[in-house]
């Protein structure tokens, strides 16, 4: 029987790390939707860094998560009990139940960690949709700003396996071993997107920082190129030389991507999350973990996350078997 109440981790402005467990209700499952018993959440920076300063009591963060079928509840076509499975939520997913409908959730393949699969969704399915507007890949040139960022690990990898020339801009030479690899192009490395210029014009060019960085992807577009942002971590304010689209690369576009809208559009993530799965299972696309720890830790883990205090992604386990074995 799944109970009604349940252990999640909430903010807590009273608390001096503004994140605790604690226990929450779990309401009934509403129709259509199966219970799933979390084993692994991973941390993304954008959901943390709310939940650290803007976020009030009673908020229960949490979007990428890795569980096992607990229940059914009679939805038709549902895995069976047991069943590993991953999935994304707008919010609240760091906890130990979740009910959600099936279009959330992928089985996880026999060869797939629940750490892995824990890191695929939101870093996944953003690479994968920003790349997707760029186009047909293939012999593409391609830059990926922030490369050595969890969405940009992801992307460099997706588009070289679509057979794109991969250009990976990173801000420090420490980075570097974190995208060469799938670097088939060059590894460019400064703090200013200006560092790209000389290897440039770009077919595809993502960013996810906005600010001066998308000013400058603007001027190293060709013909026809985009330029996806996905981003504004450095700001949401741009300028630049219109006349470089007219003149310099005429049919040039800039187009936005947020990744909750284009799953609402689609109407399902579960095939993006199994083609996904699929290539993590194949070792086509490796997920660069850098932290693991018991989901008790999540104070502590979250501040490392923001101040960069390792790269890769940050997993935390709710599986009593992994915490055991530590």
């Amino acid at each position: 029987m799944v109970p009604t109440q349940i252990k999640a981790i909430t903010v807590d402005e009273n608390d001096e790390h503004r994140l605790a467990i604690r226990t929450v209700d779990l309401g009934p499952a509403l129709q259509g939707e199966i219970t799933i018993r979390i084993t692994a959440v991973s941390l993304n920076r954008g959901e943390t860094k709310r939940a650290l300063t803007t976020s009030v009591t009673g908020t229960r963060p949490g979007w990428d998560f890795a569980g096992i079928v607990e229940d059914t509840n009679g939805v038709v076509g549902a895995p069976i009990v047991g069943t590993r499975v991953v999935g994304l939520l707008a919010i609240g997913s760091w906890c130990e139940r979740i009910h959600v409908p099936l279009d959330s959730i992928s089985v996880i393949p026999q060869g797939v960690s629940d750490a892995q699969a824990a890191c695929l969704p939101l870093a996944g399915l953003t690479a994968l949709h920003a790349l997707r507007k760029g186009g047909f890949l293939l012999g593409k040139k391609v830059l990926i700003n922030g490369a050595s960022g969890g969405v940009g690990q992801m992307a460099i990898q997706l588009a070289a396996s679509a057979g794109a020339v991969v250009y990976s801009h990173i801000r420090s030479a420490n980075q570097k071993k974190l995208v060469e690899e799938s670097t088939s192009g060059a590894v460019i490395i400064g703090t200013s997107m200006n560092e790209a210029q000389p290897y440039g014009a770009f077919d595809i060019i993502l960013d996810s920082l906005g600010g001066s960085a998308l000013s400058a992807a603007l001027g190293m577009l060709k013909k026809n190129g985009t330029c996806i942002t996905i981003g504004a971590s450095e700001s949401s304010q741009i300028t630049f030389d219109s006349n470089v689209l007219f003149y310099d690369s005429p049919g040039a576009s800039l187009r936005s991507m947020h990744v909750f809208h284009e799953i609402s559009a689609a109407g399902s993530m579960s095939d993006d999350l199994a083609i996904l799965l699929s290539l993590v299972e194949k070792g086509k696309l490796k997920i660069n973990i850098g932290v693991e720890e018991a989901w008790t830790k999540i104070s502590a883990v979250a501040e490392a996350l923001i101040e960069r205090k390792f790269s890769g992604k940050a997993v935390l386990h709710l599986s009593p078997s992994w915490i055991r074995s530590r």
